[in-house]
């Protein structure tokens, strides 16, 4: 009875160990290719552009510094 009881245990911490495995693995992965995205000769990011600078924008940020 003890055995079926560690072993239940040691499984259970296996998986949890492997789980964690597994995901440092993808977010390592993740980060080496989003270092790996060039840059072009103009100076500019080839990723997706996440932010764009509108006029909205900018006159929302000058009242916050006003």
């Amino acid at each position: 009875m003890d055995k079926e009881k560690g072993s239940g245990r040691r499984g259970f911490l296996f998986g949890m160990l492997a789980g964690v495995g597994v995901t440092s693995a993808t977010i390592l992965t993740a980060r080496t290719v989003g270092l790996n995205e060039e840059v072009t000769d103009t100076g500019t990011y080839t990723g997706p552009i996440l932010y764009k600078r509108t006029e909205e924008a900018e006159r929302y940020y000058k009242t916050l510094y006003n």
